[in-house]
Parts: C-alpha cells; sequence; structure tokens
C-alpha cells in the first residue's frame, strides 16, 4: 500500500475526482475534518481501518491504492497505458475521445488490411507493394492499441478488473501477432495456411474473452450486453476455423459497437456531473 506523501495526494486526488469537498467527505465517514486534513498533506500515516472507511465513503477499496513497481509503471509507460481513472474529468474524457476516434480510424485500416491480404491470397503479391503493407500495419497496431486503450480506463471506471485486463492482454496479442505478420511478409517462417490457423486461434480466444468482460460489464445499460454477445459468437466462428471469413468482416463492424461504447461511456460520465 502507497505511504505518505503518496496516500494524501491520491486521497485527495479520488475525493476531488467523486466532488466532494473535505466537509461532506467528512459526513460520509465520521471523521473530523482536521483527521483528513492531515492525511491529505501527508502529515499522518492513517490505521487501515480509518483508510478503509474513507475509501468506503468515496467508494473505492485498497485496490485503488496499491503502488505499482518501477517496472510495472515503465511498461504501462511504453505501452501507453498509463490512465490514472483518479485524474481530473477533463483528462479522462480526453482518453476517451483519443479511443473511440482512434477506433474508427482503426476499421478503417482494417478494411484496407483485409484488401491488400485478399489480393495477396489470390496473387501472391500486394497490390502497393511491401512498404505500403509495413506501413499500413504499424499504423493499424498503433490505432488498435489507443482504441482498446480506451477500455482499460472503462475497466478503471466501472471497477471490471477483468475488462481491464482482457483489453491489455489484447493490445499485446494483437501487437505480437501483427507484428510477426510484419516481419514474415513472404511466409517464410511459418506458411501462410499456418498463420491463419495461428491468428484465428489467437483472435478467437481475445473475442471470447473480451465478449465476456463486456458482458459483465455494468451500469450503461444494455449496449455492453449486445456487444458482448456479438462478439463472444465472433471468437468462436474464429475458433471454428472455416467460419473465420465471415468472422473477419463482422469483427470490424463490431468494432463500431465498441465505438459506441466509449460514446456511450462519455454521455454516463457527462450525465452524472449534471447530477
Amino acid at each position: 500500500m502507497m505511504k505518505q506523501p503518496e496516500l494524501g495526494r491520491k486521497i485527495l486526488a479520488l475525493r476531488q475526482q467523486k466532488g466532494f469537498t473535505q466537509e461532506e467527505l467528512v459526513e460520509q465517514c465520521n471523521i473530523s475534518v482536521r483527521t483528513i486534513q492531515r492525511i491529505e498533506a501527508g502529515e499522518v500515516s492513517p490505521r487501515v481501518y480509518t483508510i478503509k472507511t474513507i475509501l468506503s465513503a468515496l467508494d473505492r477499496d485498497l485496490d485503488d491504492l496499491q503502488q505499482d513497481s518501477v517496472f510495472e509503471t515503465k511498461v504501462k509507460e511504453v505501452m501507453l497505458l498509463e490512465i490514472d481513472s483518479s485524474k481530473d474529468v477533463s483528462f479522462i474524457f480526453k482518453q476517451l475521445h483519443i479511443g473511440w476516434i482512434a477506433g474508427i480510424l482503426s476499421m478503417i485500416a482494417l478494411v484496407f488490411e483485409a484488401i491488400d491480404d485478399w489480393y495477396y491470397v489470390i496473387n501472391y503479391s500486394y497490390y502497393f507493394g511491401k512498404s505500403y503493407t509495413i506501413i499500413l500495419g504499424v499504423i493499424s497496431i498503433i490505432l488498435f492499441s489507443l482504441y482498446m486503450r480506451s477500455f482499460v480506463l472503462i475497466g478503471n471506471l466501472f471497477k471490471n478488473t477483468f475488462l481491464k485486463l482482457t483489453a491489455i492482454l489484447f493490445i499485446v496479442i494483437n501487437a505480437i501477432a501483427a507484428t510477426f505478420g510484419l516481419i514474415d511478409l513472404d511466409f517464410t517462417i511459418l506458411p501462410m495456411e499456418g498463420y491463419g490457423i495461428l491468428y484465428c486461434v489467437l483472435m478467437g480466444i481475445m473475442y471470447l474473452f473480451f465478449g465476456f468482460a463486456l458482458y459483465k460489464l455494468k451500469g450503461i445499460g444494455q449496449l455492453p450486453i449486445a456487444a458482448g454477445i456479438m462478439q463472444i459468437i465472433i471468437g468462436a466462428m474464429l475458433l471454428s476455423i472455416f467460419l473465420a471469413i465471415v468472422a473477419g468482416p463482422a469483427s470490424i463492424l463490431v468494432q463500431g459497437v465498441n465505438v459506441a461504447i466509449i460514446l456511450k461511456v462519455i454521455e454516463t460520465i457527462k450525465s452524472q456531473i449534471k447530477e
């Protein structure tokens, strides 16, 4: 758990995110204003019971006060996953807006990648050349990571740890699979059929996990449930291999539903602020 003064700064940030003044927090947890002030200023190290009481009033738990190791922090920075839900609302909105915009651009990139792949399957060459394919692939990896990164934040905001972890894993698996495909453009390391099967299995598993995580997402209506079911179906189709030809285009379309979820989250947060 965090030590002072980091603990005080974190509690201050959580209180401000909740929109509570120190006096309002006192009313919720029956602790004196002076105690709250000293904790937030880092002057005292409160007992675990006191911390739990404060966090309960802020609808948080001890997991929110876990401090990452230096290695974990660096990994998050490199993977662009350092999204802290205790940041101010404008920061959260900025990250979510980046996410849905990247999601739409990612869909467009996936369409061009699909066309390029089909051309290779038919003609055993890339329509615009290898350089185009590599550039498009790199852009696609970046856009998908930024888009999926929003679900890391959504998992934080709505207390869905499984969604957060699945989104992180999705970013990693997609980056590894896509990078391998770019390295082995001529399929000299792994035959085209073998790569296709491996990709379908990896993505199929990830769609199953991500779909289940969305299905369990609460607080923004029925949209995540519908999206979750669709992605579970796509995952099953990919794992069947022979239905992958249908699952591929469907996965691009369902990404549009995921974009709608991000926009719904933005709308939900705004409505909560107005209340």
